[in-house]
């Protein structure tokens, strides 16, 4: 496998270490901002807005943050800034969104079957 990045290029075959440094430090920037996005949706659970407002200003934030930080990573001598980091980043928080929406369905159903086996009213 190969990849292409910044301007740079990591091939598996002949830099494994290389490739797999690449995928954590990605994988834990998808991580951080799906995390990010999660925390920035409860920040907003307590405004009258509706559910899909709240999730395109959490979608906003992450991506306001992520090219704060790319812009920052800019102007610093030791650090590469790519528009490629702000996709994954975005990507990040857009799954962190959908896996919390996916749970929170899962447990309101679970939730319901419960109850309607009790027999109690939902």
């Amino acid at each position: 496998m190969t990849i292409h990045y910044h301007h740079s290029t990591i091939v598996a075959r002949k830099q494994p270490f290389e490739f797999v440094e690449f995928l954590f430090r990605k994988g834990a920037h998808l991580f951080m901002y799906a995390m990010l996005a999660v925390c920035a949706l409860f920040a907003f659970v307590q405004a009258r807005w509706k559910l899909g407002f709240k999730i395109l200003l959490a979608i906003v934030y992450v991506i306001g943050i992520a090219s704060a930080d790319e812009w920052n990573q800019a102007r610093s001598v030791e650090r590469t800034s790519a528009m490629q980091d702000i996709v994954l980043d975005s990507i990040g928080g857009f799954l962190g969104l959908v896996v919390l929406i996916l749970c929170l369905a899962m447990f309101r159903k679970i939730r319901r079957n419960i109850t309607l086996r009790r027999g109690e009213v939902p």
